[in-house]
C-alpha cells in the first residue's frame, strides 16, 4: 500500500474506534439529605396545671376550678371545700406514650367527713383532660400513688369494721386502671390483723388477651376465704353487671393458700369484645370486699 495513504487510514480506524468505546459515566451530584421533621411533642404536664385544674369532684356531685389547689365556698356548716392533696404521680395511662396523671382530691360540705377521690387527668395534647374518677371513702390514709403498666396503685390504710372513721388501720392496696371510658378498680390486696396479706391472683388468661368462648381462668388465692367461696361477678365496661354467681376454691385447709378455676361460655348471651370478670373475697362480716383481682378480656 502506498506509504501516503497509510496514515490517513490509520487516523479514520482510530476515530471510528474512538466513536465505538462507551463514554466515561458522568457523576451524579449528590445531594444533601433532606432533614426530617418530627412534630414537636406535646408539652408535659405541670404540677402547676394540676393544682390549677378544673375536676369533677364525685362525693357532692359538682364541677369545681381549683386555684392554687384549692376551691371554697361557703362558711361553717354551710361551707364547701375541695382541694389537691399534695400526694400524687405521673405516667402514662392510656398507652399514648405521654405522661399523664393519677392525682387525689378531698371535698369537706362543713361537717366532719373529708371524703377522699383519685381523680385521672390524660395528657390531651398538652391539655389535662379529666378521664375518671373514684370514691375512696371518708378519711381514709392515701399513703403512696404510682403508676406502671397503664395502672394507678395506691397504697393505702382504710377503716377495719371496728375501727371509727378518724382512725383507719387496715393497710391495702388498690389497682385502677381506664377500661373503656371508666375507672375501674381491677385488684384490691389486703392485710389481717397478723400482717399476711390477703390476695386474689387471675394468673391466665394475661390481663387483655383476646379469648374466644368457651375459655377458662385460673389463679389462686394466698389466704382461702370464707368456706372457701368466692364471689364471680361479670361486667361490660359500661358498667352493666351480666352476671354474679359463687365459685369454690380449692384448699388444703382453712385459711391456708388455694386456687380457683372457672370455665365461660358467653357465646349464648352474645357477648363479644371487653368484660371485666371479677374475682372476690368478701367479708362474711360486713360483705365489704377483702381482696380481689379481675380478668379484663377481649372476647370474640
Amino acid at each position: 500500500m502506498n506509504r501516503k495513504l497509510i496514515l490517513p487510514v490509520l487516523t479514520l480506524l482510530l476515530a471510528l474506534l474512538a466513536c465505538s468505546l462507551p463514554s466515561a459515566p458522568t457523576a451524579i451530584p449528590t445531594l444533601p439529605p433532606v432533614p426530617v421533621t418530627e412534630p414537636p411533642a406535646a408539652p408535659s404536664l405541670t404540677l402547676d396545671m394540676l393544682r390549677n385544674g378544673t375536676y369533677y369532684a364525685p362525693f357532692y356531685q359538682r364541677t369545681v376550678t381549683l386555684t392554687d389547689g384549692r376551691y371554697t365556698e361557703g362558711s361553717g356548716a354551710a361551707s364547701y371545700t375541695v382541694g389537691m392533696q399534695d400526694t400524687y404521680a405521673l405516667g402514662d395511662l392510656n398507652g399514648d406514650g405521654l405522661d399523664d396523671a393519677a392525682l387525689l382530691l378531698y371535698e369537706n360540705g362543713g361537717g366532719s367527713g373529708v371524703f377522699e377521690s383519685l381523680v385521672i387527668v390524660l395528657n390531651a395534647g398538652g391539655t389535662p383532660k379529666q378521664a375518671g374518677q373514684a370514691e375512696l371513702g371518708d378519711r381514709v390514709q392515701v399513703n403512696a400513688v404510682t403508676i406502671a403498666s397503664a395502672a394507678a396503685t395506691l397504697d393505702m390504710v382504710v377503716q377495719g369494721p371496728n375501727d371509727p372513721l378518724c382512725c383507719p388501720s387496715v393497710p391495702e392496696k388498690q389497682t385502677y386502671r381506664l377500661v373503656g371510658n371508666a375507672l375501674w378498680l381491677t385488684r384490691l390486696t389486703s392485710q389481717t390483723s397478723g400482717g399476711a396479706e390477703r390476695a386474689v391472683n387471675v394468673e391466665a388468661p394475661a390481663y387483655g388477651a383476646a379469648v374466644t368462648s368457651p375459655f377458662t381462668v385460673s389463679g389462686s388465692v394466698t389466704i382461702a376465704p370464707f368456706e372457701n367461696t368466692l364471689g364471680v361477678r361479670i361486667y361490660l365496661p359500661d358498667g352493666t353487671k351480666v352476671n354474679e354467681s359463687p365459685l369454690t376454691v380449692s384448699a388444703s385447709q382453712p385459711g391456708g393458700p388455694g386456687t380457683f378455676s372457672r370455665d365461660f361460655d358467653l357465646s349464648n348471651a352474645g357477648i363479644t369484645g371487653t368484660v371485666i370478670i371479677q374475682f372476690l373475697d368478701l367479708s362474711a362480716a360486713d360483705g365489704t370486699t377483702l381482696d380481689m383481682d379481675s380478668a379484663v378480656l377481649d372476647v370474640h
